[in-house]
Parts: structure tokens; C-alpha cells; sequence
């Protein structure tokens, strides 16, 4: 039951922002131009045909596999911060240990969020394999033609370890869809959880994002343990501190103005959808976004009286990837051995002190710096002080 209400409030909300885009013509966040109109009239419909699916492949869930609701979370390892932090780099180098973590690939959150579609699409690529794999080649590079500008910002590939609330989009809750209804609030508020979004919307939507993480350990190997990536929710860190009692939280820290820039940067992609990302009004969504964030993040690591957070700093990071990473893990009671001490000597070995290939400039951005300092830079401070934070030393 908690699956339908969540699946048709998202289905009502998501034709009201429709609704609300196509009438407002004059937001400056995504005037309704030529480009903006093309994509509300045909993208928008077909993007709803496709979470239609996807709900009714969930509810299908609750049916054949109704046990995966009683799968416990235990001691899931959540990846958060401010997005453009190193988390993917985080997250993906944990992921090596694919015998320790369960956490899925893009096409797990994007086509198939379903533990049905899951099971069909693996039956379907054992065929494939046996007809000579002609099938996942040619989806392999339609992939890459159409994501292959992403590359130096996010890396895109079917396998490769993605973020779960991507899993959320049948339920209007991912914060991506931003992108394509600037103008809803009830998007917005997923970046400010707990002061933006209704006791009960906070509720339903924690519902339903538990059930994303119960399918997907269900769907794992036994014993695996969950390894979530989330820079999108910040703001909900403290709501899943609670919610999971034994989960542990690694949060990822970048200097606030060069990690917004970059983020503007990476979403240079919604032009294509007719948002204008350039202009203060949209830029200042993405600022309330790190300011929730930092600040949700920076209370969470204050209150933590056990061990369930560590701090990285993307700095530290560069510096040693290997170290700092081990240090963080063996805090938080991760046992660093195995492949899992073999991907941290592999990143050590490698560092990451080249930083990402994404290129961006901070100037650019439409907000002044003594507005994006005044905001970002008290809690910023806050977690790069706080006892959590692994870097071998500690700021005064």
C-alpha cells in the first residue's frame, strides 16, 4: 500500500509541474521558448510513459517477491556531501569490493529499478550472450554516443556503480528532475528535507527510499553489505541517521565555491531542455542546495556521539586517496582487507591528485563570491573542524 500512495502522489505531482511549466511563460529559470516548448510537448510525455512503467513494475514487486520487505538495511555505508566532491571517486573505488558491497549499476536505477525488470533484463542478456553479446554492444554505444560529453564530469556506463535515488524518480522524490521543473517547489525541497517538505511528504518519500534499498539487497548477493552514493541528500542525512541505527555515514567536503561552480558546470546539459542554467534565478537553486546541505551535514557529524560519520576533504583526498580512505573506513568499523584493501592501494598508487578532467570557472558563476561565501563558507568550516574529519591533522 505504502508503494501505490507513494507511486500515485508522484504521478499527480509530476502532472502538475508539467501543467505549471507549460503556463509559465516567463520564468526566467526556463522560459518557454521554442526548444522549452519541444521538450515539454513531446520529452515530458514520453519521460512520464517510462516512470508509468516503472510504477507499475514496483507495484508488480509487491506481488512476486513480497518478502524483500522484510531484507533489513543493517549496516548500510552511505557516501554523501555536496555533489562534485569526490564521491563518485569515493564510491566507486569501494565499490571494487563487489564480494563485501551491493550497490547498483546505472542500468539498476535508471531502466530497470524494479527487482522484475532486473530478473527479466539478466535472463535476456544470458541470451544475448549465447547469440554472441550483439545486443549489449550496440546498447554499450548508443550509451556512450549519447552520454560521451558527460565523461569528464560523470563517467557513464551500464555496469558502472550509480547513485539509488535515481530509483526514486517514479515517485517525483530525485532531485535530478530539477533539471526539467525548476520551477517546483516540491523539487526544491528535496535539497532543504526537513524545513521545505511536509512531515508526512518527509515520511513517504523516507518509505519509499527505503524499499529502493531493501529491493536492492534483496536482488544482491547474501550477506553483502549496502554501499549507497548520494551527494543529492545531504539534507536527508540526519532523517537516514535515524532511520537505519546502524548504518554510517562517509561525507565528502570541497571547497563550497569551486564544488558549485563545477556543479553549474556539469549541468551545462539542461540547456537541452530549455533551462537557462546561466542566469542568478536557476544558479540560486543549486546555492540553496549546498547551503542545505552543508549545513544538514555539519549538524549530523556535531551530533554523532558514536562512530557512524567520518570527514574527507577532497584536498586530503588528492593528497592520499589510499590513506585517508583506509583511515575514514577503519573509524566508521570497516574492516580495510581483501579486494577492498586492494582498491585503496591501487587509488593510493594512482592518486587522484589530478583531480577531475571537468574544467570550469569559478568567476563565471552569476552569484557574486561574497553572497556564495556568506552561505556556504560557516558550515563548510564547521565540518572541516569537526572531530570526524580524517586528514591527519585538524584546523583551528
Amino acid at each position: 500500500m505504502r508503494t501505490l500512495i507513494a507511486l500515485l502522489e508522484g504521478a499527480v505531482r509530476y502532472l502538475g509541474w508539467w501543467l505549471q511549466a507549460a503556463t509559465a511563460w516567463r520564468d526566467p529559470r526556463a522560459p518557454l521558448g521554442p526548444r522549452r516548448l519541444l521538450v515539454l510537448l513531446a520529452g515530458v510525455p514520453l519521460f512520464l510513459v517510462v516512470q508509468a512503467v516503472h510504477g507499475l513494475c514496483l507495484l508488480l514487486d509487491e506481488l512476486l517477491y513480497p518478502g524483500y520487505r522484510r531484507q533489513p538495511v543493517g549496516r548500510a555505508l552511505f557516501i554523501t556531501g555536496i555533489p562534485r566532491s569526490a564521491t563518485t571517486f569515493v564510491h566507486r573505488t569501494l565499490a571494487a569490493d563487489t564480494d563485501r558491497f551491493r550497490t547498483p549499476g546505472a542500468w539498476e536505477v535508471a531502466v530497470a529499478p524494479a527487482i522484475c525488470q532486473r530478473r527479466l533484463i539478466r535472463r535476456l542478456g544470458r541470451l544475448d550472450a549465447r547469440l554472441g553479446g550483439h545486443g549489449q554492444r550496440a546498447l554499450a554505444g548508443t550509451l556512450r554516443r549519447l552520454t560521451g560529453g558527460l565523461d569528464a564530469v560523470h563517467p557513464v556506463g551500464l555496469d558502472a556503480p550509480e547513485e539509488d535515488y535515481l530509483a526514486l524518480l517514479p515517485a517525483g522524490g530525485c532531485f535530478i528532475a530539477l533539471l526539467a521543473f525548476p520551477a517546483a517547489a516540491g523539487l526544491q525541497g528535496l535539497s532543504r528535507f526537513p524545513e521545505r517538505l511536509s512531515a508526512g511528504r518527509q515520511r513517504r518519500l523516507l518509505d519509499c527510499y527505503e524499499r529502493c534499498l531493501q529491493r536492492l539487497l534483496y536482488d544482491g548477493a547474501p550477506g553483502t553489505v549496502l554501499l549507497s552514493k548520494n551527494a543529492a541528500l545531504g539534507s536527508w542525512a540526519p532523517a537516514l541517521y535515524e532511520r537505519f541505527p546502524e548504518a554510517r555515514f562517509l561525507i565528502c567536503l570541497r571547497e563550497p565555491r569551486s564544488a558549485l561552480s563545477s556543479q553549474v558546470s556539469s549541468v551545462g546539459a539542461a540547456r537541452a531542455l530549455g533551462v537557462a542554467v546561466d542566469e542568478p534565478a536557476f544558479q540560486r537553486l543549486l546555492l540553496d542546495a549546498y547551503a542545505g546541505s552543508l549545513a544538514h551535514l555539519a549538524r549530523l557529524a556535531e551530533q554523532d556521539a558514536g562512530a557512524r560519520t567520518a570527514v574527507v576533504d577532497t584536498a586530503d583526498l588528492r593528497a592520499d586517496p589510499g590513506r585517508v580512505l583506509g583511515e575514514a573506513l577503519e573509524r566508521l568499523g570497516e574492516p580495510v582487507a581483501g579486494p577492498l584493501a586492494q582498491a585503496l592501494a591501487e587509488a593510493g598508487q594512482a592518486g587522484s591528485g589530478q583531480g577531475s578532467p571537468h574544467r570550469h570557472d569559478p568567476s563565471a558563476l552569476a552569484w557574486a563570491e561574497p553572497a556564495i561565501e556568506a552561505r556556504l563558507r560557516p558550515p563548510y568550516q564547521r565540518l572541516r573542524a569537526a572531530a570526524q574529519r580524517v586528514d591527519g591533522q585538524r584546523d583551528g
